[in-house]
């Protein structure tokens, strides 16, 4: 059974909004995308179900276009902080279910927080942390941030201390301070078995914190995973 298929209005289609409506349809979301200037409503309009140019502080013009009706509204305005403010309150007014807010500073998102938007986005911070993660530590992109803490779960390879060993044997996560959640060996998964021998064809799905995950990938090969 696929994903609930959900309402989505975007306003604003730069680069971000146009990035943001293009994966939402290829995800077999509806999407509704606004704009003030008529180039970019243009070039979108025959990629998502509707394309409407009209002025983002005008809540009639955005009630007309059928924002009342969305499940989620994502205000991606960079340029002008005024029609991003202005905006994000008129649908958290509208009560659409979740308003989600691009900010550009700490104090853009301050006064969107007390305008009432639900959830507020930094997409050019959250990019440039990423990258500069992903350059200090290449196994990140390969793995999942688990939210809300500095867990992360993925694939590694047995190291070659750990081949021929069980896990009871090793003291696993007393000597690596990571969790195995699942094993995988002959394209099959399972449950760890502290009796059962690592060997080199294994596949093991480890759960840990940021720094003993390094600790340990650094001892595979990350690209071989």
């Amino acid at each position: 059974m696929g994903k609930e298929k959900k309402s989505f209005l975007i306003v604003g289609l730069g680069r971000f909004g146009t990035a943001l409506s293009e994966k939402l349809v290829e995800l077999g979301q509806s999407v509704i995308g606004v704009d003030q200037l008529a180039g970019p409503v243009a070039e979108m309009s025959e990629k998502i179900d509707v394309a409407a140019q009209l002025d983002v502080s005008d809540e009639n013009a955005l009630i007309k276009v059928g924002a009342k009706e969305v499940d989620i509204a994502i205000v991606t305005i960079g340029a002008s902080l005024e029609n991003s403010i202005l905006c994000t309150s008129i649908l958290v007014d509208l009560g659409i279910p979740l308003v989600v807010a691009r900010a550009n500073s700490a104090l853009h998102a301050k006064i969107l927080a007390r305008v009432g938007a639900h959830r507020i986005v930094f997409p050019e911070w959250d990019m440039g942390h990423k990258v500069a993660e992903n350059f200090v530590y290449p196994w990140y992109s390969k793995f999942s941030k688990i939210d809300g803490g500095n867990f992360y779960f993925g694939k590694i390879k047995p190291i070659p201390e750990m081949i021929g060993k069980t896990m009871a044997e090793l003291k696993f996560s007393q000597r690596y301070k990571v969790i195995v959640i699942l094993l995988e060996h002959g394209g099959k998964q399972e449950s760890p078995c502290p009796g059962r021998a690592f060997k080199e064809t294994d596949g093991l799905w480890v759960l840990g914190q940021r720094e003993d995950m390094d600790k340990l990938i650094t001892k595979t090969d990350p690209d071989d995973n």
